[in-house]
């Protein structure tokens, strides 16, 4: 430093001066901004424990919740000597005649080959069934696939559909 004048001198001191002052007043809002940071999440881990504490208790993922006991009642063990008094004939109050049967159902077409297929509409549903001998649809069981025809049977009639 031979050659240095004193306002030089003077001068490296106050620019020194100057940047540890600098470097202070960083320090000081990084450190505010570390302690606002760390006060957050020891806020949220606070949260998150008082929930964990205080949330009902639970096996597995299934909550248990306060419902009253109710009386189990015993399943007969044969419906038919529980019911054997009760005689009920669905079939005779809602038989329906033939050609009321053949207006809701149209066959759209015989897929034949080794196990023949029958593409069925019904009508008054809206809905297409695709059906193989012994397939059983609403009240109908497909007894029979022939080509351009199906024969059902429904309740013990047949009825035979035509493309």
């Amino acid at each position: 430093m031979a050659g240095v004048t004193p306002e030089e001198k003077l001068l490296n001191v106050i620019k020194k001066a100057q940047g540890k002052i600098k470097l202070k007043k960083e320090l000081h809002v990084f450190t505010k901004v570390n302690f606002i940071l760390i006060g957050l999440i020891v806020l949220i881990v606070i949260i998150f424990l008082i929930d964990v504490l205080t949330a009902p208790n639970y096996k597995g993922s299934v909550l248990e919740a306060d419902l009253p006991e109710q009386e189990v009642l015993p399943v007969a063990k044969n419906l038919d000597e529980e019911f054997e008094d009760i005689e009920i004939d669905i079939r005779e109050s809602s038989r329906v005649s033939k050609s009321e049967m053949l207006q809701d159902l149209n066959l759209l077409g015989v897929i034949t080959g080794d196990d023949n297929q029958a593409i069925i509409e019904d009508k008054k549903t809206k809905r297409t069934f695709f059906l193989y001998k012994g397939d059983n649809f609403r009240e109908f069981k497909v007894d029979d696939i022939k080509e351009g025809s199906v024969t059902l049977d429904y309740q013990g009639e047949r009825i035979d559909l035509k493309m």
